[in-house]
């Protein structure tokens, strides 16, 4: 009987908002907070005052990066 391991590799999503770098950012964020991403960033530091002021045309920049325990 041949056996395999299947390895797999984790994934974790990095968020970066505009002008970010000056508030600690790009970091990851919990998916769980993937719902209220405004919120989730004001209590990691954020200013609220930047995303009130670009309003509609506030977006951040996504990807993910490979878990650094994940294998493949």
């Amino acid at each position: 009987m041949v056996q395999r391991t299947i390895k797999t590799k984790t994934m974790t999503l990095i968020i970066d908002p505009p002008s970010g770098w000056q508030y600690g950012f790009p970091k990851p964020i919990p998916e769980d907070r993937l719902k209220d991403v405004n919120i989730w960033l004001v209590e990691q530091g954020y200013p609220q005052q930047l995303i009130d002021e670009l309003g509609e045309h506030f977006h951040c920049r996504y990807w993910q990066e490979p878990d650094e325990d994940s294998q493949v």
